[in-house]
């Protein structure tokens, strides 16, 4: 027996598949301001198009995406199922303002960026739009473009539905998007939920615990020497912890920001303080450089340093543990056991599957540039690099380039993807059977995108997550669990409040960190 189709008007036949978890979705949105939260992967693209022809016979649609290309993707699935006639693709940069107007007037629906559109909204009459969906609706805090939007359709009464994988994990700044879109109702779904598991292949997620090896230990002890001297001197200006221990990056850029705005209002005073805590960041970013990335990285680092000339940099240059650090750099040689197991795991994985899609993310573009060049001496092995446009004088890609990267990828071209952040977020990258992550990352909402690049369109997937003991990496891992588990408390929270039934929690269970240094595997049942 074959699958059966979604039949509606404005749907073209027998293109979009059902599944019960995206009608009762649409069911329960239809008609109302709501905030779908649907794991990356599931389709809320979906749902929203079967939201789009529910409500075009009572006005245009809007509907905005942070990107271009991301725009661009869904204008080419809007053409693509659905029989809508006057479909329109507005950016910035792609659509001339004196071209806009008359677009505003004709259009069926639109698909566009939200600066394009908050630039317009004197030209645009929002009272004949029906709908707007606000994609990565997570975005809609603070001074990003789609608030005003939203404050318009409020004002016209027009329905808003917003589309995300991954709230905020901040109570604040979740009710802050709940309250600029209006939101009346919320529907979420996990990769747990009855009626979604049908649909999932399973996905297995694998933490790799590796052990710092002991010149690693020794180079990071004196950086901590390096962090104490510093601290003390910052104690004459503002307190903070002396002990390196104590104080974190996160703290120091706090300090520097609360320095910053103390010498705007006159504290010239304070201009040795704000010179010091930047030195601090620097020895900090220093020490995660070699303890998360390894030595090579630490001492391109160190390249920078050397070249900076900030007063933070010299001030850095003059410490005499500074030059202790600098001088053992030079004559280490050690190979990052990070890139041993990346090496493994990727080769494993193609062993297994010979036509496997692979993801590598890692932080850094000068890890991406090692990456690439280790992984592309692996037989078997095609890697592309796929980062973000330049800023300033470095290197970058552009949004052609990106897509002409992706479009190889689909196409077998290159089999390994090594991204930055850029790959995270709703651009629409192939299905791969092995996710690796170099480096764990603090947020939630990139932890999931991630992730969410694996176990799609049917076919089974593995994420491997890397961890140095010791280093920020294992600080990371679990700080992105915690905001999880929290977000999705809160996102359900919420949801109970605006339908005013709350439930008993069950008290959560307790979580066993990974220990010693072996491989952990989980399930998503167990673990996520």
């Amino acid at each position: 027996m074959g699958p059966e189709f979604i039949e509606m008007d404005y749907i073209r036949p027998h293109t979009i598949v059902k599944r019960a978890y995206q009608l009762n979705i649409f069911n329960a949105v239809k008609d109302r301001n709501a905030l779908v939260v649907v794991p990356t992967g599931l389709g809320k693209t979906v749902i929203a198009f079967m939201v789009i022809a529910h409500r075009i016979p009572h006005g245009k649609v809007l509907f905005l995406a942070p990107t271009k290309p991301l725009c661009e993707q869904h204008h080419a699935s809007l053409l693509k199922l659905t029989t809508l006639d006057d479909v329109f693709l507005i950016t910035g940069e792609k659509t001339k303002k004196g071209e806009r107007g008359e677009i505003y007037r004709r259009a069926q629906a639109i698909v566009a960026t939200p600066q394009t559109i908050a630039n317009d909204l004197n030209e645009i009459d929002m009272g004949e739009f029906s709908l707007v969906i606000f994609d990565e609706a997570h975005r809609a805090v603070g001074n990003y473009a789609y608030v005003p939007i939203a404050e318009e359709c409020v004002l016209h009464g027009v329905q808003i539905l917003g589309l995300t994988a991954s709230p905020r994990s901040d109570a604040a700044r979740l009710k802050e998007v709940i309250t600029h879109l209006g939101i009346e109702a919320i529907e979420v779904r996990t990769e747990d939920d009855p009626d979604v598991k049908p649909y999932l292949p399973p996905r297995i997620i694998r933490w790799k615990m590796i052990d710092m090896p002991p010149e690693m230990k020794a180079m990071a002890a004196r950086i901590e020497a390096l962090k104490a001297d510093f601290l003390i001197e910052l104690n004459k200006y503002y307190k903070l912890p002396t002990s390196p221990k104590r104080v974190t990056k996160k703290m120091l850029i706090d300090a520097q920001k609360k320095l910053q705005q103390r010498l705007a209002k006159g504290g010239k005073s304070l201009y040795g303080a704000v010179s010091v805590v930047s030195t601090l960041i620097k020895v900090y970013h220093l020490s995660d450089m070699l303890t998360s990335q390894g030595v090579e990285a630490a001492k391109t680092y160190l390249k920078k340093i050397e070249k900076d000339t900030s007063k933070a940099a010299k001030r850095l240059r003059k410490n005499a543990h500074y030059q202790e650090v600098k001088r053992a750099l030079a004559y280490v040689e050690l190979s990052n056991p990070k890139l041993t197991f990346t090496r493994e795991i990727v080769g494993r994985h193609f062993a297994k599957k010979r036509d496997a899609r692979v993801m590598v993310f890692a932080e850094y573009r000068d890890t991406i540039d090692v990456l690439f060049n280790e992984l592309n001496r692996m037989p078997g092995v095609r890697a592309a690099k796929f980062i973000g446009q330049a800023k300033g004088s470095g290197d970058g890609m552009s949004q052609d380039e990106q897509k002409k990267v992706i479009q190889a990828f689909r196409d077998g071209a290159y089999n390994v993807l090594i991204s930055t952040s850029i790959g995270e977020e709703g651009i629409d990258i192939p299905a791969t059977s092995l996710v690796l992550f170099y480096e764990p990352v603090p947020s939630a909402i990139r932890h999931i995108q991630r992730r969410g690049r694996t176990a799609r369109g049917g076919l089974p997937g593995e994420v491997y997550i890397l961890i140095m003991r010791g280093s920020r990496d294992e600080a990371y891992y679990w700080s992105s669990r915690r905001k999880e588990r929290k977000m999705l408390s809160q996102i359900q929270r919420l949801k109970e409040m605006l339908e005013g039934t709350p439930r008993r929690r069950e008290k959560p269970k307790r979580e066993i960190p990974p220990s010693g240094g072996s491989e952990g595997q989980a399930t998503l049942d167990a673990w996520w």
